[in-house]
């Protein structure tokens, strides 16, 4: 570990090219009710492993949902684009995305929230956890500790190239797309967005 802000040391990340944050807490104590759609689901399976039977998790890569799927086999698991949700208009009561807009370019951000938008009820919310990102360096990767109910705590890191993202950017998105921002919760390195479908 360093000194400055305890960075950990990442096998095989080079701290020239990529910005590494210091452990962040993120600690889930809930997830909206009655049905999800969770974007980017894979990986972790962090929203299906509270979630279980109640969450569909979509992610791009087939790889994603394998690594999942052990962790929350109850959830419904797809793969599937978020750019063009293969589901009904409001077929969904709520939406999750944890640490998966991160991914997404700014133009696919914005197209991603107006499928979101679609496929959920009229006063659904879509919770958004998510990267502040602001770095002059070629990568992002946060390092993260989750605790979720029931769980061990566990470890994970999520790394991109995009350099710039923020809480301001997501709630010009939201309301564009006709949100209604209910809650915004901003640490150094990552944020929590709670919007509602008006």
């Amino acid at each position: 570990m360093s000194n400055e802000e305890n960075i950990p040391e990442i096998p095989g990340v080079d701290p020239n090219i990529t910005k590494v944050t210091p452990f962040q807490d993120i600690v889930i104590t809930e997830i909206p009710s009655g049905s999800i759609i969770d974007i980017g689901g894979g990986g972790e399976g962090v929203i299906a492993q509270i979630g279980k039977d109640r969450v569909t998790a979509i992610d791009k890569l087939q790889a994603e949902i394998d690594e999942a799927i052990d962790k929350a086999p109850e959830a419904n698991w797809m793969v599937a684009n978020a750019l063009n949700l293969p589901f009904e208009n409001e077929e969904f009561n709520n939406a999750t995305s944890f640490f998966s807009g991160m991914y997404m370019s700014n133009e696919d951000k914005r197209k991603v929230i107006k499928e979101i938008y679609r496929v959920i009820s009229l006063g659904g919310e879509l919770w958004i956890w998510d990267s502040k990102i602001d770095t002059d360096k070629e990568r992002f990767l946060i390092v993260l500790t989750i605790s979720l109910p029931g769980k061990e705590k566990f470890n994970t890191g999520y790394g991109t190239k995009i350099t710039k993202q923020d809480e301001n950017m997501y709630k010009e998105y939201l309301e564009e797309a006709g949100f209604s921002i209910e809650e915004i919760d901003v640490n150094k390195y990552w944020f929590f967005i709670r919007a509602k479908k008006i």
